[in-house]
């Protein structure tokens, strides 16, 4: 039985946006972002919940303007990014606020899709 459960397990993973955390070589795209920041950040920042501080991370343009206080997310300046800082808790309040820190895993694969450029889509040759 925890033979079946871990085979179904694998291939649930291999199958989720969460598989690319691992896979340096994948490009990434707004896509693969928006599945964690929908799991763990509109809950607040979003059009519905009345965009905490302004900041919403509910669709790629929105998030791109930034919150009241300015941009959050700066192409290819992983370390210049608001967010980052707030999630790996070196700015406070740390975010998810009130809720468990993301896990690294996730947090590096946004700090990979910034680090890109913070493309919305996956280009394709």
């Amino acid at each position: 039985m925890r033979a079946i459960l871990l085979i179904g397990t694998v291939a649930l993973l291999a199958l989720s946006p969460f598989s690319l955390i691992a896979d340096e070589s994948v490009a990434l795209s707004w896509t693969d972002v928006s599945a964690i920041l929908d799991n763990r950040c509109v809950m607040c920042h979003s059009a519905v919940a009345g965009a905490s501080k302004g900041l919403r991370l509910d669709e790629y343009q929105a998030a791109l303007a930034g919150s009241d206080s300015g941009a959050v997310l700066i192409p290819g300046d992983v370390g210049g990014s608001e967010l980052i800082r707030r999630l790996r808790g070196e700015s406070k309040p740390r975010m998810p606020f009130l809720s468990r820190p993301l896990p690294d895993t996730e947090i590096d694969l946004i700090e990979r899709w910034i680090a890109a450029g913070l493309p919305e889509f996956v280009v394709t040759d």
